[in-house]
């Protein structure tokens, strides 16, 4: 399906949004896509599992993915191979007193879902992208 990257900027300090992001437990109030998650260690580490129940093109997936990098507060990295390849790479820059968030998302897709990549890929950025405003929203809302 190919390459999503996105950014937000976020009035939080990067530590702030570092653990929000990295706390997989606080997934499903911000992420559209996920529906629990888990990890099998905290705090996490590269080589964590972190498994979730997701929602793709209306179907519901369970996903098994590994923490690839784990740098507070600047880089946090995933990657997954079921039910489809996906690599994500997180980074969190100090900006005019917060964080600028940089999501770079990579999905690779085989068999029906290659071929409707096109829709896929603008369906998972929008998907994304509400996303990344709800995590937004979310971490603004508590008190500095």
């Amino acid at each position: 399906m190919g390459r999503i990257v996105q950014r937000i900027y976020v009035d939080r300090a990067p530590a702030d949004v570092f653990a929000f992001v990295t706390d997989v437990s606080k997934a499903p109030a911000w992420d559209e896509t996920t529906i629990e998650a888990s990890a099998s260690e905290t705090p996490l580490r590269p080589g964590t599992v972190v498994r979730a129940k997701r929602t793709l093109m209306g179907r519901a997936v369970e996903t098994v993915g590994q923490v690839t990098e784990f740098t507070p507060p600047t880089r946090f990295g995933t990657r997954s191979e079921k039910p489809y390849r996906y690599t994500i790479q997180w980074t969190f820059e100090p900006e005019r007193g917060g964080t600028s968030v940089t999501r770079d998302g990579n999905l690779e897709t085989t068999g029906i879902l290659a071929l409707l990549s096109p829709i896929t890929r603008r369906v998972a950025a929008r998907a994304d992208q509400r996303s990344l405003e709800r995590m937004k929203a979310a971490l603004e809302a508590r008190a500095r």
